[in-house]
């Protein structure tokens, strides 16, 4: 399980678990590198090491199977859905507890907002923090404002 792995793996295991939900889809490379890292690291889980021997170049479909189990033997698992509000749903989880990029929340957030009358809290919040970051004049703002954003949505996921 993922407790026992360092901070860093981690969040390189959250990373190729969001690839099954973004545009872009599953990173093979990516996916085989963190299992490589693993192996070294001493976890010597039989899905880790599954995909620690795949070639990086190996097709998605065909590794996708292999890297789910590879994510779920490490406590992640990654819902099987095409329905935009789920997908949204995981966005959200991913971006509050996993540092997915703003760029990839922002994206689906922007597509799927409804009018100002008929959004939620959460969605009047993210509305008015995406304008104060697009507004902030230095980096350093801007990374307070997604620190702020996180925040947020860890709220709202933890009320449920």
């Amino acid at each position: 399980m993922t407790e026992r792995l360092r901070p860093d793996l981690i969040a390189r295991l959250h990373r190729v678990a969001i690839d099954f939900v973004i545009p872009a889809g599953l990173h093979v490379d990516d996916a085989v590198r963190v299992a490589e890292d693993l192996v070294a690291s001493g976890f010597e889980g039989e899905a880790t090491l599954d995909v620690a021997i795949l070639d990086r170049n190996s097709v998605g479909s065909d590794a996708e199977r292999l890297v789910r189990a590879m994510l779920s033997e490490h406590g992640i698992e990654v819902q099987v859905t095409g329905e935009e509000d789920a997908r949204y749903g995981v966005l959200l989880r991913a971006f509050g507890y996993w540092d997915l990029s703003i760029r990839y929340l922002e994206e689906s957030f922007y597509a799927r907002i409804p009018e100002w009358d008929d959004q939620d809290p959460l969605d009047r919040a993210l509305v008015t923090m995406l304008d104060e970051r697009d507004h902030a004049t230095t980096p350093a703002e801007r990374d307070a404002v997604v620190r702020r954003m996180r925040a947020v949505v860890r709220k709202h996921v933890a009320a449920g």
